[in-house]
């Protein structure tokens, strides 16, 4: 079978088998996400008059924190979480020990619960060192120990042995429960991913707690980042104390496998640009599988199954390597203009399929002008492109090249890609609807 033919079956919201529209508004009654003491500030905007190489300085600063972070969860994550469990375990040594001397001589000193807390602030500090800024581990040891060293330091002047041991019982308790591989799987889950990277994958999000509650509750992110042969899933967890585990979904295989990968880039033709290329990030926004109200109406399927509408993401080491890409790329097929995908804007009742700008920074051409320096905060006006495949995939006949069309910009040392498929701007208005949250169409 031809990479075009397997693509029909992956292609899902880019329409190769016909036009697709957005989703429809999200329950106006989902769960809300409450407050979030993580949630991130906006990135400062980059000094655009500075660089004069700088396009796109937005998307360019949102999907520097989206590659950065996924790039630390391909590279450092493991090392941190493993020095993240050393530290508590360290700790519950300490205490250990501590007690057991403390039995044995049926006496306690100030300085024995100095020594205490001594350990814990140490566990904290290596714990801290670790995962921030991606996690915050330090509140959680602190919120789970604090008020036992406290009454640790109440009853050991007193020589009261038996309640100091009963203390260093509940700190070395707490302390070891969250140094479990469960507890840092819910708490610190690299797969699914539901720290800070997820709500950079979504951002901006609503400020509104309901709205965005929405938001991330509904939505499933697939990642991969190539470069480093690193795939997961980012996802808000489903909440396994309240729900049957019949009923929570299944996501069999990796996320964007090799094989998908493989026909996206076959899909994408001279976009693939790989040299001097430092990562290369696949994305897909797919909306999040709901727990189904008996187990037969629960999601069980592959992750390709899932229908996301994927984003290609090449970073390069400097702005002036991505634009020599990108004009490599463009001499590859042809432009026909340039246009922003605007969810927001399809929703609102426009007639957005492609065929001309929507914004006034877009140049007709699809050549660069003086708006390639940003300078309107709106979405970015991506290269409306098309190229020839070696075979057809609309009807599976051979005789005939595909054209792909699809939409690539560059936003300083990325280039990014969305939307290819066989079907024309013209002929899939609102293929982006899931979109909508991502942080391509958010920039």
């Amino acid at each position: 079978m031809g990479v075009g033919a397997a693509l029909v079956g992956t292609a899902g919201c880019l329409g190769v088998q016909g036009v697709e529209y957005p989703d429809a508004a999200a329950d106006a009654d989902a769960p809300s996400d409450g407050d979030d003491p993580d949630k991130d500030d906006p990135p400062d905007a980059p000094d655009t008059d500075a660089d004069p190489l700088v396009r796109n300085a937005a998307l360019a600063a949102a999907t520097r924190e989206v590659v950065d972070d996924a790039v630390w969860f391909a590279t450092e994550y493991p090392a941190a979480v493993a020095t993240y469990r050393d530290a508590i375990a360290e700790a519950v040594a300490t205490v250990r020990s501590i007690r057991a001397t403390v039995d044995e001589e049926a006496a306690v000193t100030a300085a024995q619960v100095d020594s205490v807390a001594a350990a814990i602030r140490t566990a904290g500090d290596r714990a801290s060192d670790a995962l921030e800024p991606h996690f915050s581990p330090g509140p959680r040891i602190r919120s789970r120990v604090e008020r036992h060293v406290e009454t640790l330091r109440t009853f050991a002047p007193r020589g009261d042995v038996d309640r100091v041991l009963e203390e260093l019982d509940r700190i070395r308790t707490k302390l070891a429960s969250i140094g479990t591989a469960l507890y840092v799987e819910a708490e610190f889950s690299g797969d699914p991913i539901h720290n800070r990277l997820f709500r950079r994958l979504l951002a901006p999000l609503p400020t509104d707690d309901r709205k965005r509650g929405r938001v991330t509750n509904g939505t499933l992110v697939e990642l991969a980042v190539a470069s480093r042969n690193f795939a997961t899933f980012a996802h808000r967890p489903y909440d396994r104390d309240t729900i049957d585990r019949e009923r929570i979904p299944r996501i069999y295989g990796d996320a964007f496998s090799p094989e998908r990968r493989r026909e996206l880039r076959a899909r994408l033709g001279p976009i693939s640009q790989p040299a001097d290329r430092v990562e290369e990030v696949f994305v897909a926004f797919v909306e999040r599988p709901p727990a189904g109200n008996r187990p037969s109406e629960t999601f069980r399927g592959w992750a390709r199954e899932l229908d996301g509408v994927p984003v290609y993401v090449q970073r390069y080491p400097d702005a002036e390597t991505a634009e020599a890409r990108l004009s490599t790329a463009l001499d590859g097929g042809s432009t026909d203009g340039r246009a922003s995908i605007d969810p927001e804007a399809t929703l609102a009742g426009s007639d957005f399929s492609g065929n001309a700008s929507d914004d006034g920074n877009a140049s007709s051409d699809g050549n660069s002008s003086d708006a390639d320096v940003e300078t309107d905060p709106g979405p970015a006006p991506w290269h409306r492109f098309y190229h020839r495949e070696a075979e057809g995939e609309r009807y599976g006949f051979d005789e005939h090249a595909g054209v792909q069309y699809g939409y690539v910009v560059r936003a300083g040392e990325f280039l990014l890609a969305a939307g290819f498929s066989g079907d024309a701007w013209e002929e899939r208005a609102g293929w982006h609807g899931r979109l909508r949250h991502g942080w391509v169409t958010g920039a």
